[in-house]
């Protein structure tokens, strides 16, 4: 069964989603069969986290408010993997 599961998340980190972990969240997003998107809360831009540069093109800087969304049989794993890489805040300060 196909499920969709989303959460808000922070960027919480000084430097904001930059190219390194814009390919962590990739490669983390390729683990799963889901389809994921992470989506500014304002509605201004959606990317999908399996692109490296629809990531960067969100242009989240720290204090942006994010909406992670997945859909599939994996969809809340996905979501808790992501959103725990958001609160460690990249492993960055």
């Amino acid at each position: 069964m196909e499920t969709t599961v989303s959460e808000k998340v922070m960027v919480g980190n000084a430097m904001g989603l930059h190219a390194r972990p814009a390919a962590q969240i990739v490669h983390i997003a390729g683990k799963f069969k889901s389809s994921v998107f992470i989506r500014k809360m304002d509605g201004s831009s959606k990317a999908d986290c399996r692109s490296v540069l629809a990531l960067l093109m969100l242009a989240a800087s720290r204090g942006t408010e994010l909406e992670i969304t997945a859909s599939g049989e994996d969809a809340a794993e996905a979501i808790a993997a992501l959103s725990a890489y958001f609160q460690n805040k990249f492993g960055e300060n």
